[in-house]
């Protein structure tokens, strides 16, 4: 790969990362209209982007956070696009120029140029590292997604104000734990009660970390120490659900996927979710109404038939 001629454009001096960012930020807006931040991010940095359609080379700040690579005109503008990494396939030199690399995604290719090979390697290295990292979302669908919805069967740890709750009472604490039918909600009910039920549930869209081993209140009055790597907590904005599992192997799955589930699931608003519920309320009541009105057209054809039976069978015993 040799240079570019001398015309081509150049990165000026301010294209070193920012370690330190002054003013916060605007977030990111999807087309969907949700908002990602992108202060406090892994890595950023003003790079020359390679526009889609008219093949010009722009400068461009790129901010690195999670598993999305955010574009901007500057370092405080709100970023104007995002590169999904989960969708990325690979991160490479291109042709061209020496410090050319692109990002190879599903839909196209993103071609970027650094300043240095030194530069261009640390971008390549923080990409990589970002995209092993990222669960895609291929695997929540292939590998957790039937789990969550499926359920499993944990040991609910409760919260108790003098900390007197034992584990090993004669209190049932065995729960089925699985994601509702609508993908709103992780719900919980005991063993053989009728699973279209539960005893209690919690809103995706209110939960803001699922934490593995001892971090809740919780676990600190009733855990086991043997057995921390066995449980996590999913903790929501005004509760938790503690849950111990049978082994080591089958938290970290939960953990995983859960953490999918808040990536890729298609989660309400507090709001859309009431809007959500009464439509399904509203859908039942409509149901039931035509099940009633079938059965009452049937009973109505049965009375008809069995009048015209009773009449046929009195002619011919007059006759």
């Amino acid at each position: 790969m040799g240079n570019s001629p001398a015309s081509s454009p150049r990165i000026s001096s301010s294209s070193l990362d920012i370690s330190e960012q002054r003013v916060p930020r605007p977030p990111y807006v999807d087309p969907s209209g949700f908002e990602m931040d992108t202060n406090h991010p892994e890595k950023e940095g003003l790079l020359l982007k390679k526009s889609a359609w008219m093949k010009e080379w722009r400068d461009r700040h790129l901010i690195l956070k999670g598993g999305c690579l955010f574009f901007a005109k500057d370092n405080v503008s709100a970023p104007h696009g995002c590169i999904d990494l989960t969708e990325a396939s690979g991160a490479r030199p291109s042709s061209g120029h020496d410090f050319n690399f692109k990002i190879v995604t599903n839909s196209e290719d993103f071609v970027l140029r650094a300043s240095s090979k030194r530069s261009m390697d640390e971008w390549l290295a923080a990409i990589r590292k970002a995209m092993s990292n990222c669960l895609s979302r291929q695997v929540y669908e292939t590998t957790y997604r039937k789990m969550l919805y499926d359920g499993q069967m944990f040991t609910k740890h409760h919260h108790d104000p003098v900390g007197r709750f034992n584990l090993n009472g004669k209190k049932d604490n065995s729960r089925l734990v699985r994601i509702s039918p609508d993908g709103q909600r992780i719900t919980w009910h005991k063993a053989g009660m009728n699973p279209d039920t539960y005893c209690d549930s919690i809103d995706l869209n209110s939960v803001v970390a699922i934490n593995p081993g001892f971090t809740t209140l919780v676990f600190k009055q009733t855990g086991n120490r043997a057995k921390e790597p066995c449980c996590f907590s999913i903790i929501a904005k005004e509760r938790s659900l503690d849950l111990e599992c049978a082994n080591e192997a089958t938290a970290r799955k939960w953990i995983e996927g859960l953490r999918a589930l808040l990536k890729y699931g298609n989660i309400l608003t507090p709001s859309e979710l009431r809007q959500a519920d009464e439509r399904l309320k509203q859908e039942i009541r409509q149901e039931e109404e035509r099940r009633q009105l079938a059965l009452r057209k049937h009973e109505k054809d049965r009375n008809k038939l069995k009048a015209a039976r009773e009449r046929a069978h009195r002619t011919m015993q007059q006759s």
